[in-house]
């Protein structure tokens, strides 16, 4: 695998999770434990804007920088940092602890490793 495949399958995972937030923003929420709010209804455009910001920025990095290996390093400190929030967020709320949790965890985890081991 390379980087470039990577990134591509990286901004693909984030429009599913985009698009679950667009589409059932309720059910993505219960999957985690959490309820669909008012106060939710309105912080989650933003977040789900930021997710499709990071998508493009994903993307066209690709199309930017010719030797990937240079932001590797970066995207594995950026794929990371979901894992060290969500532990923070659930060790603070044990409720959090849900299989959507472990598996949002798996494969933000997945990331990490390979674009720490990816070469090229």
């Amino acid at each position: 695998m390379n980087i470039k495949l990577l990134m591509r399958l990286l901004a693909g995972l984030m429009s599913l999770f985009t698009l679950g937030g667009i589409l059932s923003p309720e059910s993505m929420l219960e999957s985690f434990g959490m309820k669909y709010t008012p106060e939710a209804a309105t912080i989650l455009p933003f977040a789900i804007m930021g997710q499709i910001f990071f998508i493009i920025l994903t993307l066209q990095t690709i199309n930017w920088v010719s030797d990937l290996t240079k932001v590797a390093k970066t995207f594995a400190l950026i794929t990371a940092m979901p894992v060290a929030l969500n532990i923070f967020m659930a060790l603070q709320n044990p409720l959090l602890f849900v299989p959507a949790f472990y598996i949002e965890q798996a494969v933000w985890s997945a990331f990490v490793v390979l674009f720490l081991t990816t070469k090229k």
